[in-house]
């Protein structure tokens, strides 16, 4: 073979396609749009400008991220639920928002999808209220009153030592339900047919239980019954104080 052949072979194997460059051993076809014919290469300007508007237009998409985000209830949620920009939960969102760049638009739904979880959460009072007035009619007013002087002669001591255990009892007398559930064993405590420690093996009134017939209506008309069972109890409870 010849020089001039090998050098045909040579020119033949590195030649690129049509409107193409080769760039760190990988060759790129260049779109005609950044392709000079008339010179037969790439269109640099074209390349430049093109870089320069992809950079701009990205810029302008990007959102702008607040110094402070603005935190606010939807307006349907209003007057159920409230925002509070000290809540660690928020201000935990607001560091996480920033970190990702988020914009106040974005931040809003974010906060949005919250606020309705926390008011399907939330407990419409006046529509427990309704609920028990169908139960206790006039009396309700009365009812509760009684139903928490009975509950903070019951557990006082717990409630004041305890303030998950007042959180629970707050959770549940926020609803009709929970109050219905609290007079039910209200009222069974107070029945003189309560099974005692003498009746079936059943466990024995401890001080608390004690405690919360010496509260009831029961033992405070002078049922004698309940007041039997009382002085049975604290007498089994400190015998020795009995003597």
């Amino acid at each position: 073979m010849t020089e001039d052949e090998i050098l045909s072979k040579k020119t033949a194997e590195t030649a690129l396609p049509p409107r193409s460059v080769r760039y760190k051993g990988e060759e790129l076809a260049v779109p005609e749009a950044f392709w000079d014919a008339a010179s037969a290469a790439p269109n640099l300007g074209a390349l430049v400008k093109s870089h320069a508007d992809l950079r701009r237009l990205l810029s302008e998409q990007r959102p702008e991220v607040p110094e402070a985000y603005e935190l606010a209830v939807p307006q349907d949620l209003a007057g159920r639920v409230q925002a509070d920009a000290e809540d660690p939960l928020a201000k935990s969102a607001m560091d996480w928002a920033h970190k990702h760049g988020l914009g106040q638009e974005a931040f809003s739904e974010l906060a949005a999808l919250y606020y309705g979880r926390l008011a399907e959460d939330t407990v419409d009072r006046d529509t427990e209220i309704g609920k028990l007035k169908s139960v206790f009619g006039s009396k309700v007013d009365s009812e509760l009153a009684g139903l928490g002087r009975w509950v903070q002669g019951l557990l006082g001591d717990s409630l004041s030592r305890d303030p998950e255990t007042e959180r629970a009892l707050h959770r549940l007398t926020a609803t009709a339900d929970g109050v219905k559930l609290i007079k039910a064993f209200k009222d069974r405590l107070a029945e003189p047919g309560v099974p005692s420690f003498r009746e079936g093996g059943a466990k024995a009134l401890d001080a608390s239980a004690l405690r919360a017939m010496q509260a009831s209506d029961a033992y405070l008309t002078g049922d004698p019954a309940v007041r039997r069972k009382v002085a049975e109890g604290w007498a089994r409870l400190y015998p020795d104080a009995a003597g």
